[in-house]
């Protein structure tokens, strides 16, 4: 979802490092330089329970880089997928130093998403969210028009051979229902992810109100069924988008604005055994950012588990193609017991698809 509404935030001085692919025609040309946790106080390096691993503002000559609203991370953390508002990929290689500290992100790559569902001319695809399903799949979500679609990469983890995949229609889960397609234009499904049973979670930004308490609606797909959920959520905040922790809990990553406050964003945890059908589920705000800490229109998440069993969490905001916004990609490891898990991040269910 776009945010209109922006302001800008004073930014560290940092060296730029630019980057290009040569002739390759998907090649992305990306500047980036380092930003601190916080403007105020530039060597905090905690938030909540988040320890600060290193940050990055990312600019390119090239048009179509920016709007990225979703992402993945290889289990090595060297590689990532996003997707953008314009309905395009994005492949790019994340560095780290010997500290294990985010550095620099480069050898960007993107390329258009294929056979996507028929669209407002008008308007484009509007890829919100896109989640890991079978260690070689990957379901996207869109807004124009609601709808969820499967791309097949050739192995697990090679992100650039989705370039040439095209857009298939889900058979592991019944159709989506009325509720789903006629969600309000622009408050769809923002935040998608895969549970370790193969079922994935959705949570659109749409919000009803039950008994005075917010809901944001949500979806359990898969295993033959669509079954409805809900969200409790702060009225003032929409989930952006989510992701599977090692140990089968989600994290959500949330997104505030208002002229009073200005932007801020939030990560909640959600216990894994709260998540069922038909019920209302809460979680615990693990993280709260908001200014003199360093963010903007913060919409994608991931996460992964490096060799110490540390849980690493990545978020990137979206920048919505303004000028005035900024591309930014933040690392941060939470601060917590180190427990192996003896389950992969998203469950590697194999699912069925069926061309278009």
């Amino acid at each position: 979802m776009a945010i209109t509404a922006c302001y800008i935030m004073p930014m560290a001085h940092a060296d730029s490092v630019p980057q290009n692919r040569g002739h390759d025609k998907h090649a992305i040309p990306l500047t980036t330089s380092h930003i601190p946790l916080n403007h105020k106080d530039t060597s905090l390096t905690h938030v909540g329970k988040l320890h600060y691993m290193g940050g990055l503002k990312v600019t390119s000559s090239k048009r179509q880089f920016g709007g990225i609203s979703s992402f993945v991370i290889s289990p090595d953390g060297h590689q990532i997928l996003g997707i953008s508002d314009h309905g395009h990929w994005l492949v790019a290689d994340m560095v780290y130093n010997q500290n294990n500290h985010l550095v620099n992100m480069t050898n960007a790559r993107m390329a258009p998403l294929k056979n996507l569902p028929e669209q407002k001319k008008t308007t484009a695809p509007d890829a919100e969210a896109v989640t890991a399903v079978d260690g070689a799949g990957y379901v996207v979500s869109f807004e124009n028009p609601h709808s969820l679609r499967y791309f097949q990469a050739n192995r697990p983890y090679d992100y650039g051979s989705l370039f040439s995949a095209r857009a298939q229609k889900i058979t592991f889960a019944s159709d989506l229902p009325k509720n789903y397609i006629s969600l309000p234009e622009n408050l769809g499904i923002e935040a998608l992810t895969t549970m370790p049973d193969g079922r994935m979670l959705a949570f659109s930004e749409n919000t009803v109100t039950e008994g005075g308490v917010t809901m944001a609606q949500g979806w359990l797909i898969g295993h033959g069924k669509v079954e409805a959920l809900s969200y409790e959520i702060s009225p003032s905040y929409k989930p952006t988008d989510m992701a599977t922790l090692p140990g089968g809990d989600i994290l959500v990553l949330e997104r505030h604005f208002s002229l009073a406050k200005g932007m801020a964003a939030r990560l909640t945890r959600l216990s894994h055994m709260a998540i069922r059908a038909g019920k209302a589920i809460k979680g615990e705000v693990i993280a709260d950012l908001a200014y003199p800490y360093n963010l903007d229109n913060m919409e994608a998440l991931a996460v992964r588990q490096n060799e110490a069993g540390e849980t690493i969490i990545y978020i990137m905001s979206d920048n919505n193609y303004n000028r005035l916004q900024r591309n930014l990609l933040m690392m941060f490891r939470i601060d917590e017991g180190v427990k192996k898990a003896a389950e992969k991040i998203n469950g590697l269910n194999t699912i069925l698809v069926d061309s278009d």
